[in-house]
């Protein structure tokens, strides 16, 4: 088997080094494809099953008490990859927590695999979705797809998902589990929101041919997720089973468009999601926690997988689930008949179908294996099913050079992961996407003079570097003079009216607000309310207080009709913070480049060009979503002119290259801000406030107070109109 595997090895490269259709080409790609043949053939059952399942390095324990989170391979899981054929390792952020330690771990996994009965290298993936979803802790995060979107250019989805390609293919991550073609046209969905390039399904599909073209252009394995879309749910299918009742046609209408022949062709595979569509898939099942029954979501849904996925829209290339130890599938369907439906509705791969944490677990695993081969014994899954299931993973491992494996290298792998080249790329990318929705009085770019003083409101202990990152690039560009200082306050579990001096005593008031969930815009929400209550109370007060309110929306950005009492608006699109300042020279941990990135441009070093990627509903006066569209797709201002007529439509163009950033902006619109009586030299954290934490981020929320919908405004000289929302 490990003879063979070497020599498709070598027939692959062959073939992919003869670039033209020739006989040499077409007699190697026929020796590859008769290779995999006889590689399936040589397999037992356990081994194909084996062979179509992804596990995960979930943190381990050894008996005694805690556990610890696994970044090398013990003896006790080395020797159970030696023994078995498992198609690959999910990592997560606990596994990859430095690049020369994730160089070893995923050499570890490689080894031990190789060293088994059937040699075979493996999956290594992660999901580096790129924004608020990133696993290597030294890497660069980039900006996430909505601010892409916001960005509007598949040229940079390109440039993004080639940094993020880059970095794992260092590490010896092969595979990686996006990108993400959901489309987000559910304000009040918990778990995709600022993960979706957009609420539109033909940018959604723009920026995600790019994406894909990124990651392969670096050698890494593509996967489209989560079909056939999970952007219409008010359920995170972790916690919960989700149900879009939908038709058929209603899904090829929005859900599916993504999922264009061109995508189709192009990625590696296609991942799937735990959602009901009780319209589509009628089969049901009875749930093992609830004793109900409950329809079969499309992971398990054979109409969805083999009649649309397969049939209809002609796709057969690797099919996988999500993890199937999500509560959709784990609190309703017993784990084996799981198995079973999955297959039987012709996926591949199935991710993470248990834990693997402890000594029990590698036994419960080999149960559930042995489980499955029964049932193919018995009848209830065909063998020529998990032949073909294999086939495809295969095929998909030798095109893409999984079987040919070469060891990464720690020094190059140093090089590239978290360089000083990529993070500035990805900032730059992050400023493109940065949107200006609201402009009053032309108060924005800031434009500080000596011993101006910002005061800067956020919301957890990691944002605070976030302002010292951009005021140090700004005065070193010479933008922003040497003696502008940040007042920088940590808002939670404080109250607006202690920071009464703080306000006084500044220019102009930054506030940077994270909304995670719908309850985040209801101030009275116990657990989410505070910073709705807080941003409330801080804009009354600094316009008691004759002071301007920038309201930097840092993640989801429906907040941004929250609160239209803000002087400015402000979309980031991703929240992520920023532990530590970057140091020349060393590896540094990795950092969010939203927050600079509109921190620069509200203060004068970015002029904004970044559109709203998705309509952002009307808030009334119980915090709830309207089903006005208060800001259409496409909505944004610029400092240089007012906004484009736009129409909120399905009909979004995209050009194909990134926009320059000419502006004039850093002379003209600007609003002169003077130094504040009383403010003397430097500015330093407000000795009130003390260090806190993000443990609640971004479970925790806000809550605010209704604002007037039904209106024509005038912003910065340019009429916006309400519409009604399109169900």
């Amino acid at each position: 088997m490990k003879k063979l595997r070497t020599l498709l090895a070598m027939l692959s490269a062959a073939a992919m080094a003869i670039p033209t259709a020739g006989t040499a080409a077409l007699a190697a790609e026929e020796s590859s494809s008769s290779g995999v043949e006889q590689m399936v053939a040589e397999m037992t059952t356990q081994e194909k099953i084996e062979q179509m399942i992804m596990l995960s390095l979930r943190p381990w324990s050894d008996g005694s008490d805690g556990t610890t989170s696994v970044t090398s391979l013990n003896d006790e899981l080395t020797q159970f990859i030696q023994a078995h054929n498992f198609a690959g390792i999910c990592l997560f952020a606990d596994n990859i927590q430095t690049t020369d330690q994730s160089v070893k771990l995923t050499n570890e996994i490689q080894q031990a695999a190789l060293s088994s009965r059937c040699g075979i290298p493996m999956l290594i993936s992660a999901d580096q979705e790129g924004g608020s979803i990133y696993r290597l802790g030294t890497g660069t995060p980039t900006c996430g797809n909505m601010a892409l979107g916001a960005a509007n250019d598949p040229a940079l989805a390109f440039e993004n998902a080639k940094i993020i390609g880059s970095e794992i293919k260092a590490v010896g991550i092969n595979t990686d589990l996006a990108p993400v073609l959901d489309v987000n046209n559910n304000p009040s969905n918990p778990v995709i929101n600022v993960r979706s390039f957009s609420s539109d399904p033909d940018i959604v599909s723009q920026m995600g041919t790019q994406y894909i073209k990124g990651l392969q252009s670096e050698g890494v394995i593509t996967t489209c997720k989560h079909f056939p879309g999970h952007g219409d749910t008010a359920t995170d299918s972790h916690v919960g089973l989700p149900l879009i009742n939908k038709s058929y046609d209603e899904i090829k209408a929005l859900e599916l468009k993504p999922y264009t022949e061109e995508v189709l062709n192009s990625t590696d595979m296609i991942m799937t999601a735990h959602i009901q569509f009780p319209q589509i898939e009628t089969g049901t099942y009875i749930s093992t926690s609830s004793g109900e029954k409950v329809s079969l979501p499309a992971t398990l849904s054979k109409t969805m997988i083999t009649g649309i996925l397969r049939n209809d829209l002609g796709y057969d290339g690797v099919v996988t689930t999500d993890s199937m130890m999500m509560d959709a599938i784990q609190k309703n369907f017993d784990n084996v008949d799981a198995a079973v439906l999955a297959i039987n509705a012709d996926v591949d791969i199935m991710l993470e179908p248990m834990y693997v944490q402890n000594s029990e677990d590698i036994a419960k695993m080999e149960k559930y294996v042995a489980d499955i081969a029964k049932r193919v014994e018995d009848g209830e899954i065909s063998a020529e099913s998990i032949d073909k299931s294999v086939t495809r993973i295969l095929t998909m491992k030798q095109n893409r050079g999984v079987l040919d494996y070469e060891a990464p290298s720690t020094e190059n792998a140093m090089k590239i992961v978290g360089s000083a080249e990529n993070r500035e790329k990805a900032l730059q990318i992050a400023e493109k996407g940065v949107t200006l929705v609201k402009n009053d009085d032309d108060i924005l770019p800031l434009k500080l003079n000596d011993n101006s003083r910002v005061a800067y409101f956020y919301p957890y202990a990691n944002v605070e570097n976030t302002i010292h990152f951009a005021l140090d690039r700004l005065k070193k560009d010479g933008l922003v003079p040497d003696t502008v200082t940040a007042d920088c306050i940590l808002l939670r579990n404080h109250d607006a009216s202690e920071f009464e001096e703080n306000i006084k005593n500044s220019d102009v008031v930054i506030l940077a607000y994270e909304m995670y969930s719908a309850a985040n815009l209801d101030k009275n929400n116990e657990a989410r309310g505070w910073q709705a209550k807080f941003a409330d109370d801080l804009i009354e007060l600094a316009h008691a207080n004759g002071k301007k309110v920038i309201f930097l929306s840092a993640n989801i950005p429906y907040d941004v009709a929250r609160f239209q009492s803000a002087d400015a608006i402000v979309a980031a699109y991703c929240a992520n913070g920023m532990n530590a300042l970057p140091v020349d020279g060393q590896e540094n941990p990795a950092y969010g480049v939203n927050y600079p990135a509109a921190l620069i441009t509200i203060l004068g070093g970015n002029s904004p060009t970044g559109k709203l990627p998705v309509d952002v509903y009307g808030v009334n006066d119980k915090s709830e979503y309207t089903d006005e569209i208060l800001y259409g797709t496409g909505y944004g201002l610029s400092y240089a002119s007012a906004p484009e007529e736009t129409d909120t439509t399905s009909d979004t163009t995209v050009t194909a290259t990134a926009e320059t950033n000419e502006t004039t902006s850093e002379t003209s619109n600007t609003t002169e801000i003077t130094a504040a009586a009383n403010n003397t030299a430097t500015s330093t954290t407000s000795p009130a406030i003390q260090s806190g934490d993000n443990s609640d981020s971004p479970k925790t929320g806000d809550s605010g107070v209704a604002t007037p919908i039904a209106f024509i405004a005038a912003v910065s000289g340019a009429a916006f109109a309400v519409r009604k929302r399109k169900h």
